[in-house]
């Protein structure tokens, strides 16, 4: 098996830095899936331990850079590597194992203690580094776009979080962010090409996922209104109202590209279908 540590270390540079991603991985392209699948389970093993402490910045670097020097010192030894009497599969996944173990234990953690911040905590950068790595490795375009949502839905429960606690204008700006969530849905649908069976499942899911909002944003704005906040409530209304349209576009332009005769029954059969007239 190739020694992954040069590469590996430009995919994290890469993400670190908030650069392009896929040109790092297109100059790999027979270690490509092997990359991603490495910094997927960077990503999932961070979610290993909710709750816990956040580990030192330092502490992870100093972590990280154990991993590679240990690999890049095996591989100058020239000794026997036992990975590589493996097969292919196990020797990847034992390779996976331990940076996914060095990772964890190298501060990951922290990502998972910044579950819950909102923004002004000091952990709320590392949330969103955690999802815009998410986006970064997403390379599917449907599972893409359901990440979107997903993270509309959280900016929406900031908000209620930061509203509850008398912020009411940090959670009308977490709001403001739920419609740019919502808004990048839309973008990662368009231009996009999916068969029927995905189209359905994405109009499925966007219809659920705008009735829960619909109802989280209009309990939030009665909230508002309750409290004497009418200029807040009225902003979350306006951005309901913005919210929806974005929703309904995706919508129609789903609908347009996976019509069914479901979705439009024919108002006349064919024409080959139809009675032709009697004669005489």
């Amino acid at each position: 098996m190739r020694d992954l540590t040069q590469p590996l270390e430009e995919c994290l540079r890469a993400m670190g830095e908030r650069r392009n991603l896929q040109e790092v991985l297109r100059r790999y392209p027979t270690e490509r899936d092997q990359l991603i699948e490495l910094l997927r389970l960077s990503v999932d093993f961070g979610g290993l331990a909710p709750g816990g402490p956040a580990a030192d910045p330092a502490f992870r670097l100093r972590a990280r850079n154990r991993m590679l020097a240990a690999a890049a010192q095996r591989r100058r030894a020239r000794r026997w590597n036992p990975l590589g009497a493996l097969p292919r599969p196990a020797a990847r996944l034992a390779f996976a194992g331990a940076l996914a173990a060095a990772l964890l234990v190298g501060g990951l953690t922290s990502a998972a203690a910044s579950g819950n911040s909102l923004p002004g905590d000091p952990l709320y950068p590392i949330k969103l580094g955690v999802e815009r790595v998410q986006l970064a490795i997403t390379f599917d375009a449907a599972t893409r776009a359901r990440l979107h949502a997903q993270f509309a839905e959280v900016r929406l429960s900031e908000a209620k979080r930061l509203i509850a606690m008398g912020r009411v204008q940090e959670g009308v700006s977490q709001v403001n962010q739920y419609d740019s969530a919502v808004a990048q849905f839309n973008s990662t649908l368009a231009g996009t090409t999916f068969d029927d069976s995905v189209i359905a499942d994405l109009r499925r899911f966007l219809k659920d996922h705008e009735a829960s909002a619909d109802a989280s944003l209009q309990s939030l704005a009665g909230s508002l209104e309750a409290g004497g906040q009418t200029q807040a409530a009225a902003a979350v209304v306006r951005t309901q109202s913005h919210a929806d349209q974005t929703w309904n576009g995706s919508e129609r332009n789903l609908q347009a590209r996976g019509a069914t005769p479901a979705d439009h029954p024919p108002s006349h059969p064919p024409a080959s279908q139809q009675p032709k007239p009697s004669g005489g």
